[in-house]
């Protein structure tokens, strides 16, 4: 249990020097684009009335760390979890701390 605590701390303070992605939702108004959302349900929040959504077709950076799981938020990704229950935890840690959409999604890298 404590080195699962270990690696989640280490995580946890090495997350705040990711590389952002390119997020997979789009919201467009008369203006511009945002891509900033993490799901299609959030960018429908952000866009209401005055906007639509629409999936992010610009490619995605290849995010940094090489292990299976990376956990995917708001501001970026990083890739440094083996097992995918870790980096739900991760993920559930990070939605309950910083109120912010965060998920684990496998490397696109392998």
């Amino acid at each position: 249990m404590r080195t699962m605590f270990f690696f989640l701390t280490v995580g946890w303070w090495s997350l705040t020097s990711v590389v952002a992605l390119a997020a997979p939702y789009c919201a467009m108004f008369p203006w511009g684009k945002v891509c900033d959302f993490a799901t299609y349900e959030d960018c429908r929040r952000a866009a209401g009335s005055e906007g639509g959504c629409e999936f992010n077709r610009e490619p995605e950076k290849a995010p940094p760390g090489n292990a299976p799981y990376c956990l995917v938020t708001q501001s970026g990704s990083q890739c440094i979890f083996d097992t995918a229950p870790a980096c739900r935890m991760a993920a559930d840690i990070q939605n309950s701390e910083l109120v912010k959409r965060s998920e684990c999604r496998e490397n696109p890298n392998r």
